[in-house]
Parts: structure tokens; sequence; C-alpha cells
């Protein structure tokens, strides 16, 4: 067993061919530097095709599925199955030739990549909210502003859906790490181009009075990615940090660097998707959230 995936390279198999590509000597190397092992806890990473067929024969799978989604009444039933038989190919595509954000559906891919479905984010969140809540309450903030207002504005209205808002917009700043580059607001008047504009992976908030950090309502909530929002009317903060950890898995996009703690703690604590690897920084919080 010691040279298991030696023998598995050898008779073809993909995930480990891409894998190695990263480290390939010669004029492989460098040559796929985006290539990334699967490190998230994704089950199926990059699986083969399935035993007796080909990409051209899922290709026209493919293409009967979309038109069978053009129809009036389209046979759910069926483009689901037709999901399920394309995805190894789907795989293919995002790792090797990196497809446009917005061709994908979220939900279902993150489910079928992950085995796990993605509304588990709000189990994890729920079942640290009160906990969080009381540890931002008890490290001093003096020099964050942003931090003191949004507690201020959580004690006028403590909901619970605004108990998540204020939790993972003060997730960041507890974690030592600045959400400016992942959170943007803007009112509504404001040329949303110059606002997202160098934005690589975040979230905008259109919102009347860009001061108070727990509005009643947003004119809009958007996910932005490489410049271009992907997705919007996503109604709050919470749904949008949701509907963000799709693309991030589905594209095979790496965490923002000056994020990776608060999006470690979203998967691994939240999601509990490798939640016994954790970093130093992230074990501190999950020792402190379960005592």
């Amino acid at each position: 067993m010691g040279n298991y995936r030696q023998k598995l390279k050898g008779v073809g198999c993909r995930e480990l061919e891409v894998n190695s590509e990263k480290r390939g000597a010669g004029d492989m190397r460098g040559k796929r530097n985006k290539v990334k092992k699967p490190r998230r806890s994704e089950t199926n990473f990059l699986p083969d095709l399935p035993q007796g067929r080909d990409s051209r024969s899922i290709e026209e799978d493919r293409e009967k599925m979309v038109q069978e989604m053009r129809k009036t009444n389209p046979n759910l039933a069926y483009i689901d199955d037709a999901m399920n038989t394309t995805y190894a190919l789907r795989r293919q595509e995002i790792v090797e030739e990196e497809p446009p954000v917005a061709e994908m559906r979220i939900v279902k891919e993150f489910t079928r990549l992950m085995s796990m479905d993605i509304n588990k984010f709000y189990e994890g969140l729920d079942s640290h909210l009160h906990k969080l809540l009381q540890l931002f309450r008890l490290k001093r903030f003096e020099e964050v502003q942003e931090m003191t207002s949004l507690m201020e504005s959580l004690d006028k209205d403590a909901s619970n859906q605004r108990k998540r808002a204020a939790a993972l917009q003060g997730l960041p700043w507890y974690m030592k790490e600045n959400p400016s580059t992942l959170m943007k607001r803007c009112e509504p008047t404001d040329p949303g181009e110059d606002v997202i504009k160098g934005m690589v992976i975040g979230i905008l908030l259109v919102v009347e009075d860009v001061k108070e950090p727990l509005p009643v309502s947003y004119n809009d909530v958007s996910i932005v990615i490489e410049e271009k929002i992907v997705m919007h009317h996503l109604g709050d903060v919470p749904n949008a940090f949701v509907n963000l950890m799709g693309p991030l898995y589905m594209l095979n996009l790496d965490y923002p660097k000056d994020m990776k703690y608060t999006f470690e703690v979203i998967q691994r604590l939240f999601m509990g998707i490798g939640s016994e690897m954790c970093t130093p920084r992230v074990h501190s919080l999950k020792n402190k959230l379960l005592s």
C-alpha cells in the first residue's frame, strides 16, 4: 500500500495526474501553477469519468440536459440525474480550464462535491452564536470603532438574524483581520463598477445608510468575484456568506490571504469541513467556543 498513489497514477487516475503537474519537471513545472490539491476535504475533487463513458458521450448528455432545461415545464428529475452523470466532466473543466463563475449552479454542485448540504453553515453558526458574541464583548476593541458600532447596533435589536450578521461581520476583527476588502458598502446612487473595482472575492452591500452596521434592510446584497457581480438579491449578510462559500469551492478558488482565518473558521467550525485540522489561531477560538 506504500506506493498505492503511484500505482493509481500509473493507470491514469486523473486526480493524481493533475496534482503532479504542479510539481512536474522541465516544461511542466509551473505550467499549472494554479492547480490545487483537495485541501478542503472534498469527497469528489476530480473523479474519473464513469466507466465505459468518454467526454464526447457525456457532452452529448449535457447538451440534451440543456435542451430539457429550455422547456416550459422541464423534467427536473431527469435534469438532476443528468447533472450527476455529467459531474466528472464539469469538474475537469473547472480544475483544468477555469470557466467563468457565472456558469455554475451553486447549491447542488456544492452538495455533489462535498457530500453535504451547504446550508449546514447555518446550523454551525447558530450553535456557536451566543458564545461568539459573548467573546466579542469580552475582548477589548478600543482601536476598532467598527466593532464598537457593530455591538451598539446589535443592542438596539437583538433578533437572531441580526445576531448572525453581527457575528459574521465581527468575526474578521476578532481573528485580527480587516474585512474592508471582503465586504464593501455603497449607496444606491453610487456607481457599482467603481465600488467593486479591484475586488477579487467579496460581498457588496447596497444600503441607504452606509454608516449603520446592521441596517433594517438592504437595497441589494451581491457576491462579487473578479470584479464581476455573479449573484445578487441575496437579502442579507448571512445569506451572502452561505452563497459565497459555494463558488469558492465549486470554482476551486483560494481564500483571500488577508481573510484566511475568517474563512477557516467558517469552513472548519461552522460547516464542519476538516474540523480536525485547525491552525493554532482557529484552534484557540474553537476551544473558547466549546468551553
